[in-house]
């Protein structure tokens, strides 16, 4: 659930168990960036005063967590757990998507180890960042811009004995009751 890994000591291990090392800690968290300690040099005190949050540390973050999950459609962790990424066309309906969330937490909030968002929200310019860990969501962010040319809302999870099926199935089951009723008053 890190934000990023630091690999400390790789000059004493030889190479191929450095990179194995690396390999493995991506396998397990695939939105955090794997760095050598020794690749950081004099910019190491940022990972103590740098927000990856704030200004442009969030865009680029984004960037990477939609990369890293994009690679991957599925991937699974170690004793049940898996990742993956949910994307949808149309733009999603606060409130909707906000019941439909509260209502996943609150029943297998224990079961989302984490939970990471880009939305595009039906009346809002630009995306919505969600972030939560399990019974937990921060307050959304609003960014100032979309990181890319791809307005679709992408949701990765990272969950534990929880059907990816079942979480896309329910999603969709809100989404198409806000479409519809849409549609019926229009």
């Amino acid at each position: 659930m890190a934000d990023r890994l630091i690999l400390t000591k790789t000059d004493l291990a030889a190479p191929e168990a450095a990179a194995a090392l690396r390999r493995r800690l991506s396998a397990l968290n695939l939105s955090a960036p794997v760095l050598a300690a020794a690749e950081l040099g004099a910019a190491a005190e940022r990972l103590l005063l740098d927000d990856i949050y704030a200004g442009d540390g969030r865009a680029r973050e984004i960037e990477g967590w939609l990369a890293r999950s994009a690679a991957a459609d599925t991937h699974d962790h170690s004793e049940g757990v898996q990742s993956f990424c949910l994307s949808f066309e149309r733009p999603l309906d606060w409130t909707a998507f906000g019941v439909w969330l509260s209502m996943l937490l609150n029943r297998r909030g224990d079961a989302v180890l984490r939970l990471k968002g880009l939305l595009n929200v039906v009346g809002v310019a630009t995306p919505v960042l969600v972030n939560g860990v399990q019974h937990i969501v921060h307050p959304p962010s609003h960014l100032e811009a979309w990181p890319d040319a791809d307005r679709r809302s992408r949701l990765i999870f990272i969950v534990r004995g929880l059907e990816r099926r079942r979480i896309e199935r329910s999603l969709a089951a809100f989404n198409a009751l806000v479409n519809s009723a849409a549609a019926v008053s229009a």
